[in-house]
């Protein structure tokens, strides 16, 4: 009996250890890109300037790595946590390689998000396919939407954090909520006309909402107030570059 508890024991230990080790090497694979994100990202504004000028090299490395990962051996919220990153990661780079003042995502019939920028083991693809025929048919999870920054005013914020697989669920959670509650240009209610004013993202993506009969019951399951038997009204989407003001600084 007691060399069965001690097998027991060991046993747990090398699991213990082994479960620490592979969430090290989660949070590790994407350290450089979080540390570029808490430098140059400041209340889901970026420095995009100071990130071409001082940073870039850092960036392309990063994605050089991304580029080599075996995405299909991780976990699924590893999986999940890398595509979300690459996805971010290369719209930073794909703003910093074209940006002048004035710039928009919206430049040129959106063609940062067709053309094949994103770079994956298996092979090269677009900000569109990665988000459309990958992310969101693979993991079928709503809010990614909140994940998935395309550079614009009006998308959800940039966090100053990479996703890691330890941590991805309880992100994308608080994520949503602060989207929902803490900017009225994205979303808002107005309880006297018993109406709520929704991002045009739950417009373009209202079957991965459940459907646009469902969207404002999703909407309510995630919002501090009750929205039961309000109408629903979508927002216009600015295109306008999310980026910081000059002489912003990181607090």
């Amino acid at each position: 009996m007691k060399n069965t508890t001690s097998r027991y024991a060991l046993i747990a230990m090398c699991l213990l250890s082994l479960t620490g080790s592979l969430f090290a090497q989660s949070t590790s694979r994407h350290a450089a890109f979080d540390k570029l994100l808490n430098k140059y990202v400041q209340k889901g504004l970026v420095a995009y300037v100071p990130l071409r000028d001082e940073a870039l090299p850092q960036l392309n490395s990063y994605l050089d790595a991304m580029a080599q990962l075996d995405i299909a051996s991780l976990s699924r919220n590893e999986q999940l946590a890398a595509y979300i990153n690459i996805y971010n990661a290369t719209m930073l780079k794909a703003v910093c390689d074209r940006y002048v003042p004035g710039y928009s995502p919206s430049k040129d019939e959106f063609k940062v998000f067709k053309d094949p920028l994103v770079r994956l083991k298996s092979g090269t693809v677009s900000l569109n396919d990665l988000e459309n025929k990958i992310i969101r048919p693979t993991f079928k999870d709503p809010r990614i939407h909140v994940a998935l920054v395309c550079g614009a005013i009006s998308c959800p914020p940039l966090i100053d954090s990479a996703y890691t697989a330890a941590t991805l669920d309880r992100t994308l959670e608080t994520n949503l909520k602060r989207w929902l509650t803490n900017d009225p240009t994205r979303n808002r209610i107005n309880a006297d006309r018993r109406t709520v004013y929704l991002s045009k993202i739950f417009e373009w993506y209202a079957e991965d909402f459940g459907g646009s009969a469902n969207v404002l019951k999703y909407v309510d399951m995630h919002h501090p107030d009750r929205l039961k038997g309000y109408a629903v009204r979508y927002l216009e989407y600015d295109w306008t570059l999310n980026i910081q003001k000059m002489g912003m600084k990181k607090q």
